[in-house]
């Protein structure tokens, strides 16, 4: 968030508007939980009526909306009437991009206990997680399937946003056999898939993620995809020109990465690629998106972090691969080309 001229001017404003960030992501999941932008639209709503709709308290439901309001992602007009603006319209669950899965993810109890632990993550450099918790987030979510299909809906909301971005900046002409690995519910193959009719897929997770693939996910693919359950620490797919992963190296430190990355490099064919669709950090000043999503790898994950071009290429070179080219997107995340050493 750029500072206004008002907050340049006065340094207490500033500081106290970034130090409320809390109340506003707490506002936003609670909104986004109770489904309310699922029951408006751009005519305003008496927030009596958003009330009963939501089961909410409406006295208390008028005090969040009212600062989301004030944020833009409300209108409100007089007697406590609401309207959805272009911003809250991401918050509805079927909404082209939605984010409300996000917003709920960010209000579960396993995420806002990891930041509890924030400043031990400043001293000694491990995650939240596991100071809360005592074991790894992915392990953690395993054991609590509710808050583990909110996960799953957020990330397939971002895999769907991603795929047109992807694949519109990225060419996978020439590629036979494209693996997803750590593929979720497959949102990011079934886009690549469906842009390239003669390609074949294969989507690989672990077997509680892929137990969860809609029916219809690869629809239009019939016959072209394959899913196999696994670990990507263990193996990846046989038999592939490509691999790609989105969101998956910054969940891990080098280590980890260099042995997802090796086992990718001894089945790779002369030809093959890696392709990593992570956000880069990039020079640019002020709060880029790279930069905050590495705060949550800093409090979510046991090393993981969002890598510069240099870090990219380090650790392709320690795994036998080069770093090719980088490829940006419309969106923040960027199609990061690796290919045989």
């Amino acid at each position: 968030m750029e500072p206004t001229p008002e907050t340049a001017a006065n340094p207490q404003i500033l500081m106290t508007q970034l130090l409320f960030g809390k109340q506003l992501t707490y506002c936003l999941s609670g909104v986004a939980r109770l489904g309310v932008a699922d029951h408006i639209d751009a005519t305003p709503t008496a927030i009596e009526e958003i009330a009963a709709k939501t089961g909410a308290h409406a006295p208390s439901l008028y005090r969040v909306m009212r600062v989301l309001a004030g944020m833009g992602v409300f209108k409100e007009e007089p007697g406590k009437r609401f309207a959805l603006t272009q911003a809250g319209e991401l918050l509805k669950s079927n909404a082209p991009g939605s984010l409300r899965y996000f917003a709920m993810m960010f209000g579960d109890e396993w995420t806002t206990r990891a930041y509890e632990h924030f400043t031990d993550c400043l001293r000694t450099g491990q995650d939240g997680v596991s100071q809360a918790y005592g074991k790894h987030v992915f392990d953690l979510l395993a054991e609590r399937p509710d808050q583990l299909d909110t996960f799953q809906a957020a990330m397939t909301s971002s895999s769907t946003m991603a795929g047109k971005a992807v694949t519109d900046a990225y060419d996978f002409a020439g590629i036979e056999r494209l693996a997803d690995v750590g593929g979720g519910h497959g949102a990011l193959l079934a886009s690549i898939l469906r842009r390239y009719p003669g390609m074949q897929g294969v989507l690989f997770d672990r077997p509680e993620i892929v137990a969860g693939v809609p029916e219809d996910q690869f629809a239009g693919c019939e016959g072209r995809v394959t899913i196999e359950a696994g670990s990507f620490f263990e193996r990846v797919p046989d038999g592939c020109d490509a691999y790609i992963m989105k969101h998956i190296i910054h969940d891990w430190g080098d280590e980890q990465c260099r042995t997802i990355l090796g086992l990718m490099r001894a089945k790779l064919p002369p030809q093959g690629k890696v392709l990593v669709c992570d956000m880069v950090v990039s020079g640019e000043p002020g709060p880029t998106p790279a930069k905050m999503l590495d705060i949550e790898m800093l409090v979510m994950t046991v090393g993981g972090k969002e890598r510069t071009p240099e870090e990219f290429a380090e650790l392709f070179a320690s795994s036998g691969l080069r770093l090719n080219r980088i490829v940006t997107t419309e969106r923040p995340i960027c199609v990061v080309e690796a290919v045989p050493a």
